[in-house]
């Protein structure tokens, strides 16, 4: 019987010795799985976040190139809404005529926020500040840009272009001539001074919502900068 007693100890121990080593190295596989998990997460946020920086700093690039051309559309589109003496445009009126039947146009890289909307991976951004200014930029920001783009677009090609079109060619047309001081006099007009002092308008508002774009897009690049400083 004592024999018997012991030989159970012993088989007792040796069962629960295989089975805490069972236990133990379910654990350390759930670990080493979650660990490994882990840290392709944190390689996938850190290349989504790099991506994220170099489509900021490509649109922040091209929005500085650009913005001062599209200031001089802005300044002489109202330059031929409200000129005061012939001689102001008569030199370079077919310029200031392109200009005016010229809109202020962008697409920003959206391609870094299509890729982690898609893939369903935004919520791999930890940080939950950092986030939301992302979401921020690409859901608000970018959207409202569209918008004035979309209405200076639309005013220009549906009311101003169709107007200066009455009286003269807007594009240069060497079958239909018309001179310079038969076009002076058209500018007068006021429902044509009244259009494109509205145009000139929205293309002012729409450059000071690149102006804010820009700023916001550095703003933004500067908290990914810290964010991968700091965990990467």
């Amino acid at each position: 019987m004592l024999v018997q007693k012991k030989t159970y100890r012993e088989l007792f121990k040796k069962y629960l010795s295989e089975i805490l080593v069972i236990v133990v190295g379910i654990s350390i596989s759930f670990w080493f799985e979650e660990w490994r998990s882990n840290r392709k997460d944190r390689e996938t946020e850190k290349k989504h976040l790099i991506n994220f920086r170099n489509d900021l700093i490509q649109d922040t690039l091209q929005l500085t190139a650009r913005m001062e051309g599209w200031e001089i559309l802005s300044q002489n589109t109202y330059k031929l809404a409200s000129f005061k003496r012939d001689s102001e445009i008569s030199d370079s009126i077919d310029f200031y005529i392109d200009n005016a039947a010229s809109y202020v146009d962008f697409k920003s890289n959206q391609t870094a926020y299509e890729e982690i909307k898609q893939t369903g991976q935004t919520n791999l951004v930890q940080n939950d500040s950092l986030k939301r200014l992302i979401l921020r930029h690409y859901t608000i920001i970018l959207p409202y840009i569209n918008e004035w783009c979309n209405v200076n677009k639309t005013h220009t090609m549906t009311q101003v272009i169709p107007e200066m079109s009455n009286y003269f060619p807007v594009v240069i047309d060497a079958a239909n001539t018309v001179s310079t001081e038969q076009k002076i006099k058209s500018l007068k007009t006021q429902k044509l001074r009244n259009l494109l002092l509205t145009n000139a308008a929205f293309k002012r508002e729409t450059l000071r919502i690149f102006e804010m774009m820009k700023q916001a897009s550095k703003g933004l690049i500067k908290e990914i900068d810290k964010e991968l400083k700091k965990k990467f």
